[in-house]
């Protein structure tokens, strides 16, 4: 599974090729498109208002709700150290149905947190 931190979600606003295409092919099999976790949609669009709107348009994207066991998995990440705006990411990852891996522009911030981090290149 490939998930969008925010950094990552921030780049392909910003027009980035690789995540570009990704976003725009519209694949039947939800867990073959690349995942938004809500608080990673939320931290970019604190950056960058009118983030939501323009991913929620496009086709090859899946958005990762927050439910109370997700939101006590976050909290105790981000209690531990991890940035609030990478946890939800890194709980995503551990708690999907498949290992995933997470696209960032940020590949530190998920250093000794087991991750599966991808360097995308600063946006």
């Amino acid at each position: 599974m490939i998930i969008l931190d925010h950094t990552a979600v921030l780049a392909l606003c910003r027009g980035h090729r690789l995540l570009s295409g990704i976003a725009v092919v519209e694949v039947d099999d939800p867990v073959r498109r690349a995942h938004i976790p809500s608080l990673c949609l939320v931290a970019a669009g604190l950056e960058l208002p009118g983030v939501a709107a323009h991913m929620g348009a496009l086709p090859g994207l899946e958005f990762l709700p927050l439910d109370f066991a997700g939101a006590a998995a976050v909290e105790e990440l981000a209690s531990a150290g991890v940035g609030w705006a990478y946890a939800h990411a890194v709980y995503a990852t551990a708690a999907g149905p498949v290992e995933g891996q997470v696209l960032t522009a940020a590949p530190e911030s998920y250093d000794g947190t087991g991750v599966w981090a991808v360097d995308i290149g600063k946006p």
